[in-house]
């Protein structure tokens, strides 16, 4: 496996991830006074669940239009519900979660995003499929998603729909 680059090290040492076998040995040379860009983020995320709503994600990090999102997946992980929202776990050799994927363009983004995800999912390193239309895997890219941070007692098996997640907020909006 290749070393993660620069900007999923700092996401790391940033966020405290608990996943040691991506950190930066030394944080150092993260720092401005080795060239380190401290923004505008060109690192990529792969989001599941409600963020992969352009509507919602636009939303989340306020920006004027909905940001550009591919098809992706990561391998290697499962997706369990807490309550109504989708848990993205690891270590699930074979299977594979669908959503997209979209580049970070700031921090205070990434702050957004943080804060709408809870104090139940942590961000973390992981690698990203990117996908054509028939699936095929155009490119395999390093980024961050949003993982399960929370006790597993409180997850349960089950899918997320995105198409019902939306309708039941439209029927929400009539009350």
């Amino acid at each position: 496996m290749t070393p993660p680059s620069r900007m999923v090290r700092k996401f790391l040492n940033d966020t405290g991830s608990k996943d040691t076998s991506m950190k930066n040995e030394t944080a150092s040379d993260c720092s401005p006074e080795n060239g380190w860009p401290q923004g505008p983020y060109e690192e990529h995320c792969f989001f599941y669940g409600t963020s992969m709503d352009p509507h919602t994600l636009s939303q989340v990090l306020n920006l004027s239009k909905p940001p550009v999102m591919r098809r992706a997946r990561v391998a290697g992980h499962e997706i369990k519900l807490w309550g109504q929202y989708p848990a993205l776990l690891g270590g699930k050799p074979g299977h594979s979660v669908h959503g997209v994927v979209s580049e970070l363009l700031t921090r205070p983004q990434l702050d957004r995003l943080a804060a709408y995800e809870t104090d139940k999912y942590r961000l973390t390193a992981c690698y990203i499929e990117i996908l054509n239309d028939d699936d095929s895997i155009e490119k395999t890219i390093e980024g961050a998603c949003f993982k399960w941070d929370g006790q597993d007692d409180e997850l349960r098996e089950g899918a997320f729909d995105l198409k019902q997640w939306k309708k039941d907020q439209q029927l929400q909006g009539l009350d």
